[in-house]
Order: C-alpha cells, then structure tokens, then sequence
C-alpha cells in the first residue's frame, strides 16, 4: 500500500466494524437519528470485543463469522428486553419518527464530524507519507506485535493477547479491545499490520471521537445546530487529543478509550440527570450503560475513571444534597445515609485494590519536568509538551463557553470539571508530591495520557462558546451578517470558521511536526528510534530466507522486535519488558553465543526452534541505560561459533544457526 488513496476500501470497511454491530443494536432498540448515529460505535466495540473473548471458548477463529454471530445475538437480546421490559418499551416509543428539526440536527452534526475527519486526517497523512509507516514509539512494538499475534492465532480474547509476551502464564486479562479491532482488519482486508493500525486509528480519532463530543454535547445543551456542527469539528483542534497519544508511545488503547469516553458521560447524565435536554428515557440509558461498558473496560480501564473524574463535582453535589435531604428528614436517616455511603466506597476499595492491575499502577511515577504554574497554564491553554504555543483563540472559546454554560445553560458543575481536570496535568508534570502521584495512578502518572483528558471538557466548552459567539455577532450586525441567519447558512459559516480557528493555531502544527518525527524512519541508527533504514530494510527481505515457521533469536532493545509484525516471523524476544520468560529463554538471553559448543545452551535452542538470529547491533532505545547487560548472549552472539551471516544491510545482519553443541544443523 503506497498512498493513502489505498487506503480508502480498508477505511470504509474499519467504519463499518466500528458502526455495524451497534447500529443493529440501535434498530433492535428503536434508537434512531443522531443518538443512534453516535452511540452505535461504542456498542460495537463492545460486541466486537466480547465476540473476541468468547471466540476461543467456543473454539472458533478470530474471523468475520464470529463477530456476525454475535451482532445476531445481541441485537435479539436487545430486541426481546425491548419488546418485553415495560420501561424499555415505554422509552423506545417517543423515537417513532424523526422530525424535520430533528433531520436538522443530524446534518449539523454529520457535516461537524466529517469537519473532524477531514481535518485529522490531515494531520496523519502529513505525519505519514503512506499507511505502511508506523510510529517509532517505545509502545509502538507491544501494541503492533499483539496485534500480529491476534491474527497469527485466530485469538483476540483480552485473556489472550498479551500471551505473546508472557510464556509461563496463562489467561491474564489485558485490554485488547483495540488489538481486536486492528486484527479483524487484517483478517478481513489482508493489509499489513502497520496499515491497519493507521487506518483504525483514524477511524477511532476522526469519527469516533466526534461523534461521541457530539453526543454529550447535545446531552449538556440541547439540540442546538450551531454547537453540534462546532463540538465536530472542534475535537478535532486540540493538540492533546487524538493527536498527543499517537505522537507519544502510540498508545493506542487508550485513544480508544477516551473516544469513547464522552458517551460513557453522557449515559451516566442521562441516568442521573434524567431532565437533561433529550428524549431518551434513564432505562433505557440504563440499558446502553450495560451495552457500553464491556467495550469500555476493554478498551483501557482509565476510561471508567475518566468519566468519574470529569463528573465528580456533579456527583459530589449530588451525594452532599442526599445527605442533606437525609438530615432534614432526621439525623438517625442522615447518619444511615453517610454509613451507606462509607460502606459503599469500602466495597468498591475492597474489590478493585486486591486486583494486581490495580496495585501495580501506584507503582509508577512521573518525575515532574515543569515548574506546577507553568504546567497549569499549559494544560489550560491547550498546550502540553511537546506543545508550546499557547492555543490562544481555543482558550478564549473555552472561557466563553463556560460563561455560557453558567449563565445560560446552568450547568455549574462543568466549571467544577474544567477546574478538575485543568489541575491533573500539573499534578503529574508539576510536582513530585507523592499524594498528586497517587491520584493520578489510573493514568499511571503519565502526563501525556492525562493531558489528553483535557479535550473531554474543553470541546463541549469551546462549542458553546462558539455559538454564544456567533449568535452575538448576528444580533449585534443583523445586515452584516445576514447569510448566515438561515440555519444551514450559519450551519456553514461556523463550520468554516472552526477549521481557520484549527489550522491557525500553531500548537496544532507542532504536534504535526512532532508526529511526523516519531513516523520517520532515520536513515542511520538513532536512539530515539526503534529501527532505522537499514534495519527496515533488511526486515523486508526476510522472507527470501527464512519461512513463518522459524523462530529468530534477537534483542528486543534494539527494535528487532518489529520484525514480528513487519514480517510475520516468530521472534525469540517480541517485546523488551516481557513479564516472563521460560527457563530456555532465560538460558539463550545469556548464554546464546555459546550454542555452538555448549550443549545445554543447544539444547534449548532445539526446543524452541530457534534458527536464525537477527543482529541489529548496540544501537538501544532510551528505555534503559544498558539494556545489553540483560540480553548478553544474543549482543554477543553475531558472529560467534555457530551462526553463518546470510545477509546484512549497513550494521543490521541476519544469521543462520549452523552449529549446535559442534554439530551441523
């Protein structure tokens, strides 16, 4: 695949795996028009993922077949509970017909996430040449390399696919909703791996996440044209979503994730706050929260607690004014209620933190990398690092935004979350301190991933903002301005707008550039990079020497690694912090030069088939300070007794294994 014209039957066919389930679903539910529109993605992902997990079970391979099955299942199910639950029947009455407003309101929000598309699209084409390309950050292997494993085996349970990495262990739950996304890609289309992890990325950036703005957005306001059309296009304007996951470390799951984030808050809305502006019932908000959530927990985990920590001033109202109501009522029902609450938060403390996933994310720790001022004004100007132009005009949108949000819309508890999530940046960035650190241990005190929470509030903002704007500046120049009094006329001025507001800001083409660099592919050995030219090149030429059957000794540190979904070769170590190794792994990561006298070391060598060695040399990504001291056998071995060079390109060598304990293979 050479351009990104290519490309275009496998971005249709990702948005359909991304749509098609859910909106079976959605008619199943006499879910119609645009929340149906924009809440199909997010039950897909779900089906899609569960479809993943019970695949093996049933001992079915990861194929298109699987996933059909189960859209049939669900979507019975949601049929069945819709015709049989009263409350859901009763929710699904009032979405009989769509109203002219209401086909208004689809087309604002269509043309605003197209807007967003067009725009992020943009921004990854000029970041990479071609869909083959790929990003040369630290999780960039795992993520590819799971994805490869996916479809090696016909296995994308979320039990499974960090097998790869983990030979001892078995059944560990990661997140792989993402990676089973990305394989059936690859299953249905045959493109690369690399290919399909950008085409699905920007299925997920560009119309995935707009839509799901879309949809809190007309939770929080209402059916209102102008902000719909803004909250499209507006997602995608912000530096640090989509854009700052993919530019550090790839990470993939979560870019998932917090795309499916706005829904989740949305839904929780609607059961909470079952006055807000929109015709869907809480039972039957109920019933998609259920939907929502296996996609969400798969996705990445973060995602529950992203939508906690953008609605804990709502929810922290909420409690304090059902305790107060308790207290009127007497202090005996007040003080049953702070029990009942207590109790509450000791159950949820007591079954998430015996869970090891959970524990293990107070391990990390960022050091922090900007003065906490500096860090906050950064994080509230829509600039984070490796940003550093501040988003001025986007700022300004935001402060309007909640001026009108307060006044107009009485949503006070949104400036509370804007405050909230504004702090989270300098909290890991900005300080040391260790309680910050703990607080921020759901993103693992990343920076990058908790920068990219901002958009969550801001977007909604700055799209309210921008139509109290626009509808100022109509009242207050009526002759001025009279082409954009019709709907569909200032449906379009605001859409051009938005994208001279996004193209303007110089943050934006930054994180361009930033992006573009972690796409390169240097020309010699560079630390910042997992391989360089030659490396690449001679990946591409394995196939005329070694089959899919051999295993290829290697050092992970050196981007090696990539040969495995570059190639679709077995790699002796596929990823640099695997959780475990086997006592023959073990034995060659330290011993492996000795394989041609040493008979042990041989040994494992034949049990694990081991037959070629892909040497890459000392060049080691910045992971580690000496990553050659913990794979001393394979850096040692390139050239030793035993191994034959059959091919080199620059540094990077392949060789054979032709002596083993003084035989000949």
């Amino acid at each position: 695949m050479t351009s990104w014209l290519e490309a275009l039957p496998a971005f249709l066919l990702a948005l359909l795996i991304l749509g098609g389930p859910g909106a079976a679903v959605m008619v199943a539910l006499r879910i119609r028009g645009l929340t149906a529109l924009c809440l199909a993605p997010a039950i897909s992902v779900s089906i899609v993922v569960v479809c993943a997990v019970v695949a093996p079970l049933i001992y079915l391979r990861w194929d298109w077949p699987v996933v059909v099955l189960g859209t049939a299942i669900v979507t019975a199910g949601a049929y069945l509970a819709r015709r049989f639950i009263p409350a859901l029947r009763a929710a699904s009455a009032p979405a009989a017909g769509e109203t002219l407003q209401g086909q208004g309101v689809v087309v604002a929000a269509v043309v605003g996430a197209l807007l967003a598309l067009s725009m992020t699209a943009t921004v990854l084409t000029l970041s990479a040449v071609n869909p083959e390309q790929f990003t040369q950050g630290y999780d960039s292997v795992f993520h590819l390399n799971a994805t490869a494993y996916a479809v090696q085996t016909g296995n994308a349970s979320s039990f499974n696919i960090s097998e790869f990495i983990l030979p001892t262990t078995k059944n560990v739950f990661y997140p792989g909703a993402w990676h089973g996304l990305a394989s059936l890609l690859v299953v249905l289309t045959g493109i690369s791996v690399p290919a399909a992890t950008n085409i699905m990325w920007l299925a997920v950036a560009g119309v995935v996440w707009p839509l799901g703005i879309v949809f809190l957005t007309r939770v929080l306001v209402g059916e209102n044209r102008t902000v719909l059309v803004s909250a499209g296009a507006l997602a995608a304007a912000f530096p640090a979503f989509p854009y700052l996951l993919l530019q550090y470390g790839s990470a993939y799951p979560n870019t998932l994730s917090n795309a499916l984030v706005p829904v989740g808050i949305a839904l929780v809305l609607l059961i909470i706050r079952p006055a807000m502006r929109t015709a869907m019932a809480p039972a039957m908000a109920l019933t998609l929260v259920v939907l929502y959530l296996p996609g969400a927990v798969t996705a990445q985990p973060n995602g529950i607690f992203s939508i906690m920590l953008v609605l804990t001033p709502l929810l922290g109202f909420l409690i304090f004014a059902w305790l107060r109501t308790g207290f009127r009522d007497g202090r005996r029902r007040g003080w049953k209620r702070i029990g009942i609450l207590i109790l509450a938060v000791a159950l949820c403390v007591g079954l998430m933190f015996p869970l090891p996933q959970i524990r293990s994310l107070f391990n990390y720790t960022s050091p922090a990398f900007l003065f906490f001022p500096l860090a906050l004004l950064r994080n509230f100007t829509q600039a984070p690092s490796p940003v550093w132009f501040p988003a001025i005009a986007l700022t300004l949108l935001v402060l309007v935004g909640v001026w009108a949000a307060v006044k107009v819309h009485k949503l006070r508890w949104l400036l509370g979350s804007l405050i909230l999530v504004s702090f989270t940046y300098p909290m890991s960035a900005g300080t040391n301190f260790k309680l910050a650190n703990w607080a921020m241990a759901p993103w693992w005190d990343n920076p990058e991933r908790i920068a990219a929470l901002m958009p969550l509030v801001a977007v909604p903002l700055a799209a309210v903002g921008m139509s109290w704007c626009v509808d100022r500046l109509v009242a207050t120049f009526p002759r001025g301005l009279s082409f954009i009094t019709h709907p569909g006329g200032r449906t379009t001025a605001v859409a051009a707008l938005v994208v001279v507001l996004a193209f303007s800001n110089s943050g934006l083409w930054q994180m361009k550039t930033a992006l573009a660099g972690v796409y390169r592919v240097p020309e010699e050995p560079n630390g910042a990079a997992q391989i360089d030219a030659h490396e690449l090149a001679l990946i591409h030429r394995l196939d005329e020497y070694t089959t899919a059957d051999d295993v290829i000794a290697n050092n992970p540190y050196n981007g090696s690694a990539l040969a495995m979904a570059l190639a679709g070769r077995h790699m002796l170590f596929p990823y640099s912090s695997q959780g475990d190794l086997t006592p023959d792994q073990f034995t060659l990561r330290f011993w492996l030069n000795r394989v041609g006298s040493d008979e042990e070391v041989c040994a494992a060598a034949k049990r694990l088939g081991v037959t070629y060695l892909l040497d890459f040399g000392t060049d080691y990504i910045q992971a580690f300070k000496d990553p050659m001291s913990l794979y001393p056998g394979v850096t040692l071995a390139g050239g030793a007794p035993g191994f034959t060079l059959v091919a080199q390109d620059g540094h990077a060598a392949l060789y054979e294994l032709t002596l083993c304990a003084g035989a000949h293979r």
